[in-house]
């Protein structure tokens, strides 16, 4: 039954979004010589599978929409034809797809794409800074210490790591793959031996380092969407259990969204500007699940996905069950679709005013 839920909720999310696509009147800005490009880094009739898995399909159509309603002229460019142009405005979505090695730092091969493209005399949205903070933990972890960001104690293991480098660490504590997301590549550690053993594996599938970070001690985070100086959304993360595991809802954890730490806004909103990002998705938590404790930053990428705001009338019920509700007004994929395109609009909006293109004000 969970199975099928979940793949009616899929299919009825594919055609509301298909309906939303039907919408979009994009011809009339479509310009074969506009110098604003929209890339689409992959080819979806080759790789239709990873495009829909991806979100990759939701993605490209919204910036599609934000594009045509801020009136701007574009272009489409699929894949390897991007390398061409030059002096050019270019958009595009961010995700796995665009890793046509399957190398285990996947996030490199984007950023190196977007940092040459910039060489080219091109402007990128996301542009290179941003991409480097994308499923990148050690560049990431070394920001927020260069920028007085609070976060866990964190060291980064290159895999010619001696005995020596591993002294100072206290147990226990997590092993996490610099270049992963939605919590995998996570593993507890609770001894030498378990630490010496899981490097060994995380070394075999190709990665040159990762993270050891103290453990904090905590049985919930805050994810917060931060878009110029306001919070667009959050959610806490529960695991009502008392023993650790990661706090993506994918292990069994609770949503919920009221209750936001309003003592801790003005610094959570100084981060962003400190990274020089236009938008982020901050993981925060506190020791002992004490707010009158200073937040720590477990993570944050500019590339992000959400979760909408319960409606009024299910808050009774937990936001998993919510999310079979298929054949109601306000079902889940409708709720996430729109929210995904607004999102997207006041991201591009924001970018605009930011660089001052187009008639905005």
């Amino acid at each position: 039954m969970k199975k099928l839920n979940r793949l009616l909720s899929k299919i009825f999310a594919f055609f509301y979004l298909f309906i939303k696509i039907s919408k979009i009147k994009w011809i009339k800005n479509y310009r074969s010589s506009s110098e604003s490009i929209i890339w689409i880094k992959t080819n979806p009739i080759f790789t239709l599978f990873k495009y829909l898995k991806n979100n990759d399909l939701l993605s490209d159509f919204s910036l599609i929409e934000s594009i045509v309603q801020h009136d701007l002229k574009f272009k489409i460019v699929f894949g390897k034809n991007i390398g061409k142009f030059k002096n050019r405005r270019i958009y595009y979505s961010v995700s796995e797809n665009c890793n046509p090695y399957n190398l285990a730092n996947y996030s490199a091969t984007l950023f190196h794409t977007v940092y040459e493209l910039e060489q080219q005399g091109n402007s990128l949205f996301p542009n290179s800074n941003e991409i480097k903070y994308w499923e990148n933990k050690a560049y990431m972890q070394n920001q927020f210490k260069e920028l007085n960001i609070p976060h866990p104690e964190t060291l980064i293991i290159n895999r010619n790591y001696s005995k020596q480098d591993l002294l100072k660490i206290e147990f226990p504590v997590l092993i996490k793959e610099i270049h992963s997301a939605g919590s995998r590549g996570i593993t507890r550690i609770n001894n030498e031996t378990q630490l010496h053993n899981t490097l060994k594996i995380v070394f075999d599938k190709g990665h040159s380092n990762t993270l050891v970070q103290k453990l904090v001690n905590m049985r919930k985070d805050l994810r917060v969407v931060v878009l110029g100086n306001k919070i667009t959304s959050f959610y806490w993360r529960v695991n009502s259990t008392d023993d650790w595991k990661p706090t993506a809802t994918s292990f069994g954890n609770s949503t919920e969204f009221d209750n936001f730490p309003d003592q801790w806004k003005e610094l959570i909103l100084s981060f962003l500007p400190k990274m020089k990002l236009l938008t982020g998705a901050f993981d925060i938590t506190w020791e002992n699940d004490d707010l009158n404790t200073t937040p720590l930053v477990l993570e944050v990428s500019p590339s992000y996905q959400i979760n909408p705001t319960l409606p009024e009338r299910y808050k009774k019920i937990s936001y998993k069950d919510y999310k079979k509700k298929i054949f109601v007004k306000d079902a889940y994929y409708k709720q996430y679709v729109d929210a995904v395109f607004a999102l997207k609009y006041e991201i591009i909006l924001n970018h605009l005013i930011l660089n001052k293109i187009g008639d905005l004000k």
